[in-house]
């Protein structure tokens, strides 16, 4: 397929960018072609962007350490994680003090309870919480899940951090939190309240942070039905790069398109650098 649409003059009207990072910018912890160039790119042209992504295991200062290693230095404020979302979220609904039972990285548990786990706005709770919160776990034990489905079939709240059935790693594509909440789900008869993309939460926090208007910003994702199905719910324009969970056989077959489409960032920069 032609992956550069005709109406690429669009991208002249973009000022921000919206960006998820696994599938767009690197897989696993191998940079994609063209990385580098992208971002001097939006520096010499004076975009703003964010970065979002819906993994929960690592915190904005590990994705600000991971990218300095493949040679890019962006600042953790500009990196917007699925914990950091979640306790913004938690602190317009729960008060302080909140228990709180966790499936989870290290990354989500620091998030929710500080660096030592002790001194959090929240605490953990495993025998009465207020919020059962799940979200990827790469050492997950059956024990957790029981004592998850447990709490919420009791009458905790259950919030998952993001529902990506898998993201995309060096060996592929691989569970992701949203095949743990499908679990969850199935076991406890409740369905989780969604941080991640496709809910507006992540975007309207970036779009708070930029100070940004709709019109003048883009989000930029490799899935479909997350970073470009959400950006489309809440009007936000899109760009797919056909370099991580969506392939281009896939994205030709659906009927959900973004509004532009590329290869990757090579073709993105080149395509963004013509129209300026």
């Amino acid at each position: 397929m032609d992956t550069i649409p005709q109406n690429i003059e669009a991208l002249a009207r973009f000022r921000y960018a919206l960006m998820d990072m696994d599938g767009v910018l690197y897989r696993g912890n191998q940079a994609l072609p063209g990385l580098l160039e992208f971002f001097d790119f939006l520096a010499r042209a004076d975009i703003g962007y964010r970065l979002l992504t819906n993994n929960a295991s690592m915190t904005p200062d590990d994705y600000h350490h991971k990218l300095l290693k493949m040679g890019l230095d962006v600042p953790p404020e500009k990196i917007i994680t699925s914990p950091l979302a979640t306790i913004i979220h938690l602190r317009k609904i729960a008060p302080e003090g909140a228990g709180i039972y966790v499936i989870g990285m290290a990354a989500l548990r620091r998030t929710l309870f500080g660096e030592d786990e002790q001194n959090g706005l929240f605490y953990f709770d495993d025998k009465n919480p207020r919020f059962v919160i799940q979200g990827a776990d790469f050492n997950l034990v059956y024990e957790s899940l029981r004592k998850a489905t447990l709490l919420i079939r009791a009458g905790a709240t259950y919030i998952a951090t993001n529902a990506d059935p898998v993201f995309p790693s060096e060996e592929g594509l691989i569970p992701g939190a949203g095949s743990v909440a499908a679990l969850l789900q199935t076991a406890s008869g409740q369905k989780p309240f969604i941080i991640g993309k496709p809910e507006p939460i992540m975007y309207e926090l970036a779009l708070e942070q930029l100070g940004t208007q709709k019109h003048e910003t883009v989000m930029i994702g490799d899935n479909l039905v997350t970073d470009i199905e959400g950006a489309l719910r809440l009007d936000i324009p899109t760009i797919i790069t056909l370099s991580g969970v969506t392939s281009p056989v896939e994205y030709a077959a659906s009927p959900l398109k973004a509004d532009l489409s590329f290869n990757g960032l090579p073709e993105l920069t080149a395509a963004w650098q013509s129209v300026l």
